[in-house]
């Protein structure tokens, strides 16, 4: 959630990324029946939120992917590596004060959720507020699933509604009260706004790197596959010798079967030249 002060806004944004029963009384009418049955889905989606908060702690990260319904999205993979991090570099110990304000979708199948918490971590004695806004929805076997969705995914209408409900009074309200709450911290712990800061560098390193580590891999997959398909249009290959290289080696890994380094020879005897143990770093070799 952003405030209209900038620097607000930066400090609740890294706040952020570190990363009741029923009535008592409830009328014997129809209408009072669907009131009962809302506050009891209300109930179910407050206890599933808050089990999953209490579950982001360097314990039960493992089970978190359980929580989502898409754990391979890139969105869910990105915010766990952050969550592991923080871990690992921070002294998280997990969330404490967990409050949930709920409001229901109109496909009756979704619902809004602002999370608030106080994370815990080792070196503080106290822990810090953060709040996000959370959309959870129930499958088809009628699970409830933390909706780590692409807008693509969704209509223009649905979109409107999740965040006409995420600017509704109780949200905006509860919002406030944690950056209130957050911004009092700050300005009377300094050591707590150098952590952030600090942990928000950590992240900020990681995350490039992954994001490197996941580029070379794409274009080595892309590349890969644009072997195959030359292979696979024109029956042939071709490979550049690297050092340490042989006609065997070459034959066992391009082709299946280092008795072929004959054929492969043969085909190149004019590049290789009159010794097939001898080969050149950087030429390239057809291949059948």
């Amino acid at each position: 959630m952003e405030f209209t002060n900038g620097r607000q806004r930066r400090r609740v944004r890294a706040a952020a990324l570190i990363l009741g029963g029923m009535l008592a009384v409830c009328a014997g009418s129809f209408c009072g029946k669907i009131f009962c049955e809302a506050k009891e889905t209300e109930q179910e989606v407050i206890d599933f939120v808050t089990s999953y908060y209490k579950a982001q702690s360097p314990e039960g990260i493992d089970t978190l992917a359980d929580y989502v319904d898409d754990p391979l999205s890139e969105d869910f993979q990105r915010d766990l590596l952050r969550q592991r991090v923080t871990f690992q570099e921070g002294g998280i110990q997990g969330w404490k004060n967990i409050k949930a304000i709920v409001l229901p979708m109109s496909d009756g199948k979704h619902w809004v959720v602002s999370v608030s918490g106080e994370l815990i971590v080792e070196e503080f004695d106290v822990g810090i507020p953060g709040l996000k806004v959370e959309l959870v929805g129930r499958n088809e076997k009628g699970k409830l699933e933390m909706a780590m969705y692409d807008e693509e995914e969704f209509s223009d209408a649905f979109l409107k509604e999740v965040r006409e409900l995420s600017l509704s009074d109780e949200i905006v309200e509860h919002s406030n009260e944690v950056a209130t709450a957050y911004n009092d911290l700050i300005s009377e712990r300094s050591d707590v706004m150098e952590w952030m800061l600090r942990m928000q560098e950590v992240v900020d390193k990681e995350m490039v790197k992954e994001l490197t580590r996941e580029a070379a891999l794409s274009e080595k997959a892309d590349s890969e596959e644009e072997d195959k398909g030359e292979k696979s249009e024109t029956g042939k290959g071709s490979y550049t010798v690297e050092k340490g290289d042989c006609l065997w080696e070459i034959a066992e890994k391009q082709l299946g079967d280092g008795m072929r380094w004959s054929g492969i020879y043969e085909q190149n005897k004019e590049v290789i030249g009159e010794d097939p143990d001898l080969l050149y770093v950087g030429i390239t070799l057809q291949l059948d």
